[in-house]
């Protein structure tokens, strides 16, 4: 009975070990691969102060249209949204995507510093690569919505959508591993809840009820959190963790964009 509660302890620490270890290829396994953007889209580098290259994709906006900023969930690469890039052009929105260090192409190892350092820099020169906007929108689905809400923090954006918001890395964590003391774990925490009563502006989040990934509650909390007098909530019945670029879900985020 000692040997085995020793075997026990052993391999349960040795599984926790390797969480610790190898938290950045769980939490950001991005595809590198780089791939070229369709004619209407213009690759632009982007080189941070640490001497890493980001890659990020850009569509100017058609008249008075206004312009998204960008940021993807952790699975994939920017060409994985190319479908939804087409749409947004077609109606003649501006485009900046940001491909993530070790994604799309872009150098470095991604982590919550550099991620947010990053953003930011791509706010910083967006009248360089894009040209002047009517309107600037955050897009964030999944991780995406947590960097988008952190810069949101600092720079508020004309409106913001997010899809399938988490509240915290360590309630993700703690939730999906429960077994394991994730919270002393892990590096990166990316907390927006506690960013979201600094968010004043319209807003628009969407989210599956039956989302395995991130919990329909942690939506909600969000949702809830936010101080934007103009806020609205897209639940879908049913669906899981993707899908919310459906028709229902595009005519409702088309219908927020052109009401703003």
């Amino acid at each position: 009975m000692k040997k085995l509660l020793i075997l026990a302890v052993t391999l349960y620490c040795a599984a926790f070990g390797a969480i610790v270890l190898f938290q950045n290829k769980l939490i950001y396994p991005f595809d590198p691969t780089r791939e070229q953007p369709e004619l209407r889209i213009t690759e632009f580098k982007l080189i941070t102060t640490d001497d890493e290259t980001l890659i990020v994709w850009v569509a100017r906006p058609q008249g008075d249209q206004p312009t998204i900023l960008y940021f993807h969930g952790n699975a994939g690469n920017l060409a994985n949204r190319a479908q939804r890039f087409d749409r947004m052009i077609d109606r003649g929105y501006g485009l900046v995507a940001l491909g993530y260090r070790g994604s799309s192409g872009s150098t470095g190892e991604p982590n919550q510093s550099r991620l947010r350092a990053d953003s930011a820099l791509v706010h910083k020169v967006l009248d360089q690569i894009v040209g002047k906007t009517n309107k600037l929108i955050y897009y964030g689905e999944s991780l995406g919505t947590t960097v988008a809400i952190h810069l949101a923090a600092y720079h508020q954006p004309d409106a913001m959508i997010l899809e399938a918001p988490f509240t915290s890395l360590k309630t993700l964590a703690g939730a999906a591993m429960p077994y394991f003391p994730t919270s002393l774990g892990l590096n990166d925490t990316w907390d927006s809840l506690s960013q979201m009563p600094k968010i004043t502006a319209p807003l628009l989040v969407l989210h599956g009820t039956a989302d395995a990934v991130v919990p329909y509650e942690h939506g909600q909390e969000i949702f809830a959190a936010a101080a934007s007098k103009q806020k609205s909530f897209h639940s879908v019945d049913g669906l899981g963790h993707s899908g919310h670029w459906s028709v229902s879900g595009q005519k409702t985020i088309y219908k927020f964009i052109d009401g703003l």
